[in-house]
């Protein structure tokens, strides 16, 4: 089930929401750099104080994540870290996951599925 389509103000981020079990599943498109990293941060913070408590962030339909999109992400993982919320993530996305591995964060601080299901498994 989706629901709460929204993109920021250029257009260039966009979130879209769905709810799997007690998993609120973001999947993420178009382009995460230093003008719409924040909006991710932002959003999650919005989900965070609305209750929610378990996500899944998708990559897959992302076309550029830069090291400001890495540094939001690291952030809002360090926000969580300590309490009983938790975040995984899915991408099968090669240069998302080239730039993951580059930054030493592949499989060790980001646990990287390879699909929803898998990371509604773990």
């Amino acid at each position: 089930m989706k629901f709460d389509a929204k993109a920021d103000n250029a257009g260039s981020l966009k979130f879209t929401y769905a709810k799997e079990k007690d998993v609120l599943v973001v999947t993420l498109s178009g382009s995460m750099d230093s003008l719409t990293a924040p909006d991710f941060t932002k959003e999650i913070d919005e989900k965070l104080s609305a209750g929610e408590e378990s996500f899944i962030v998708n990559l897959n339909g992302l076309e550029h994540l830069s090291s400001a999109g890495l540094r939001n992400i690291l952030i809002t993982l360090k926000k969580i870290a300590g309490s009983k919320k938790k975040m995984l993530f899915v991408s099968s996305n090669e240069d998302v996951n080239r730039i993951f591995k580059m930054a030493g964060v592949h499989n060790t601080m980001i646990k990287i599925y390879e699909s929803n299901d898998a990371a509604l498994s773990a």
